[in-house]
């Protein structure tokens, strides 16, 4: 698959914001960031590449953008990119002048990177490696999948982080006297507080380029990936175009992840109603807070945002009715194709509401994959995250049991 002009890159961008579970950046701000690398009429061409295609030859990289999300929508597209495109060129320096020299067996005749790989699926963590990808000019393509199959609050819920070293890793700034660290670390727990704290400080940016797990391209496909992502957010982008109801585009994007996608998954509609309430403050650099609907039945359904949607429920059920890794999106009630406006995650309500604009959206559910579901390490790692957005229980399967 090639992402060839702008129309293209929006449409991934559409798909990848209703995958994103409420986070992962709002898609206004990324396609902001593509209209200011890209003009309507330019022809490029970026490819995205079948994981199942690289083999130990091949070296990849996770490339990412991290800020804190409520502060996010305030930086420049160069800011944005800048820091990452940095971090992709410092951490091939740091390999190829320093490890491989030492005789560290895992860098043994490394020369360059292939390709990157998402860390997450998002609007602003599918627009960043993309365009750095494309700005780095060394024929660059990117996986197509990435390591969650949604967006994550914190590094260690992404497959590379219960598999692959710390060490060695890269933050970095914009600019062309780029500042950048290094951590050696025991954990990526330990690594993403230190990220963040550096973040809050300020000290190397507000937003900060990543690079992170660099690896040969079949161990990327042991376990560390969840295949074919952005195709699947592109095409169902496709299904957010279309001129039908919305009602439509849920049974037409449910078929689609069951029946049609790299790596299938199960999806429910919850619910639909009106945003009744939205709030988060920053805690320890993380976004906590909830978002409340009130029903078209009359019911109230509550999601626990930590950065992304993470929990759901009914107040009027004493079961939870969804838990992270499994994602809870939202699609617009709007009928016909939807734009910037419709295309809703979580900032984008948020900035509504402020406005004293109404919000009715559809409350969809999506199954993990099975290369999240199935590892001990990363479901242990998903409970933890539970109690940080004040929720004690277990991770609930109910909703997948059920007709």
């Amino acid at each position: 698959m090639k992402i060839t002009n702008r129309t293209e890159f929006l449409t991934l961008l559409k798909g990848a914001t209703f995958l994103a579970s409420g986070g992962g950046g709002p898609f206004f701000v990324a396609k902001k960031i593509v209209e200011t690398y890209f003009k309507d009429s330019d022809a490029f061409e970026i490819n995205l590449i079948n994981p199942d295609s690289l083999t130990e030859k091949e070296w990849v990289v996770m490339a990412a953008g991290m800020a804190q999300p409520s502060a996010g929508s305030a930086l420049t597209p160069q800011a944005i990119i800048e820091p990452t495109v940095n971090a992709v060129n410092a951490m091939e320096k740091l390999i190829k002048e320093l490890l491989s020299t030492q005789k560290d067996s895992r860098f043994e005749n490394f020369e360059k990177f292939d390709a990157l790989y998402p860390i997450e699926v998002g609007a602003m963590n599918v627009v960043i490696p993309l365009i750095s990808a494309y700005l780095l000019n060394n024929n660059l393509s990117i996986v197509d999948g990435d390591t969650s199959g949604r967006s994550v609050p914190t590094i260690d819920l992404t497959t590379f982080a219960v598999s692959q070293p710390v060490m060695p890793n890269m933050a970095t700034s914009a600019g062309d006297e780029y500042q950048f660290t290094t951590m050696s670390l025991k954990n990526y727990q330990d690594l993403g507080i230190a990220y963040s704290n550096l973040i809050g400080s300020g000290l190397i940016g507000i937003d900060t380029g990543l690079c992170l797990a660099p690896m040969h391209g079949d161990t990327l496909n042991d376990g560390n990936i969840v295949k074919g992502t952005l195709r699947d957010a592109y095409n169902i982008g496709k299904i957010f175009e279309e001129d039908i109801q919305s009602n439509e585009k849920i049974l037409k994007i449910q078929n689609y992840l069951s029946n049609d996608a790299q790596t299938p998954r199960k999806m429910k509609h919850l619910c639909t109603g009106k945003v009744t309430d939205y709030f988060t403050q920053t805690e320890n650099s993380t976004d906590l807070g909830y978002l409340t609907i009130e029903t078209d039945d009359n019911r109230i359904f509550t999601i626990l945002i930590q950065n992304e949607n993470i929990i759901g429920q009914f107040d009027d059920e004493t079961f939870v009715t969804v838990t992270g890794p499994d994602s809870i999106g939202y699609i617009s009630t709007y009928d016909g194709s939807f734009d910037e406006n419709n295309t809703y995650e979580n900032v984008l309500i948020s900035k509504k509401l402020s406005e004293g604009q109404d919000v009715y959206i559809h409350v969809i559910a999506i199954e993990a994959a099975d290369v999240i579901k199935k590892n001990v390490k990363l479901m242990a790692g998903w409970n933890t995250a539970y109690k940080t957005s004040r929720y004690y229980g277990p991770y609930s399967n109910m909703l997948w049991k059920t007709t």
